[in-house]
């Protein structure tokens, strides 16, 4: 695992790792070349499949969706509906979805990547009208709940300097799928610092009304504070419970041959590592509060801030 260093606390109380299952937005390919594509390089049958879906199973990864990532196609479809499909096809994506991997699992999947990409497999870039993206669904440290509501204070510390260092295609920037946290959020979430899951799905419901940010935390609330979830989101769509982080920030660069699913991974795993550290965590939150201070105060001049503050400590940490 040269490439996909692990996470802080990489075990559950249980000694088990801890699984991420991962989304893979891209074009270039239909769903059936991918097919084919999983079942030559990582074994498997063909299981469950329509038209624009398929579902590969017992493959080296377990069982893997393949699907276009647009609702019509298996909702309603008709052959006018088809017609389109045809011809918006590049800027709609095939997504690759796994079931929820060992880390020591995520450089076979990367593998594949390289596999679809000598195949024609296009990601985020390629067009002004494309923005694929990588998501991670990051299993969270089931028996320190305090770190798991520490990585979400973190995350709200740490995401300008993420989108600053690993900027988001121009495309993803637009399209409101992968919005920033309100700055209201942070400020809430500063200021309650030790707030129990309750909470934080309180803060977050007064500010986040979608799933379209860089992090989305529905899946974990309704896991963890089921009956606060309730009351934050009485009419929210339909949301499955998991125990687990749904970071959608990262880009799919399927066609650049120097990325790697370990960019992502990477990113969040800078998340857990200041997590982890609850005197910086601490010392970023009094930055935080001071930041919010200054007239002139903006996401830019916060990133440097975080480099300052943190920079120096991964050196000493080294």
């Amino acid at each position: 695992m040269t490439h996909f260093i692990p996470l802080p606390f990489p075990d559950l109380a249980s000694g088990r790792p801890r699984r991420c299952g991962v989304e893979i937005e891209f074009a270039g390919l239909t769903e059936a070349q991918v097919v084919a594509l999983i079942l030559n390089e990582l074994g498997g049958e063909l299981g469950q499949h329509s038209r624009h879906a398929a579902t590969v199973t017992g493959t080296e990864l377990g069982d893997i969706r393949v699907e276009l990532d647009f609702s019509l196609a298996h909702d309603h479809p008709s052959e006018l509906l088809e017609t389109g499909i045809g011809l918006a096809r590049p800027l709609i994506p095939v997504e690759v979805i796994t079931e929820p991997l060992d880390p020591a699992q995520l450089p076979i999947l990367d593998a594949l990547c390289a596999a679809l990409r000598r195949e024609g497999g296009e990601g985020t870039g390629q067009s002004m009208l494309r923005g694929f993206g990588v998501h991670l669904n990051v299993e969270a440290h089931d028996p320190d709940e305090a770190f798991t509501r520490r990585t979400i204070l973190a995350f709200a510390l740490l995401e300008p300097w993420l989108r600053a260092t690993l900027p988001p295609d121009n495309t993803r920037r637009v399209l409101p799928f992968v919005n920033p946290w309100p700055v209201g959020l942070v400020d809430a979430l500063v200021a309650d610092p030790d707030a129990p899951f309750s909470i934080q799905c309180a803060h977050y419901a007064a500010h986040v009304k979608t799933r379209n940010h860089g992090l989305d935390l529905l899946p974990l609330f309704k896991f963890h504070a089921p009956q606060a979830y309730a009351r934050a989101f009485p009419d929210a769509f339909k949301v499955a419970a998991r125990p687990a982080f749904h970071f959608r920030l990262p880009d799919c660069r399927l066609n650049d041959a120097d990325w790697s699913l370990s960019e992502a991974w990477s990113m969040w795993r800078a998340v857990e590592t200041l997590a982890a550290a609850p005197d910086l965590l601490t010392t970023l939150c009094s930055a935080w509060t001071q930041h919010r201070k200054q007239l002139f105060g903006g996401a830019r001049k916060w990133a440097r801030t975080v480099s300052d503050l943190t920079i120096p400590q991964s050196r000493e940490a080294s």
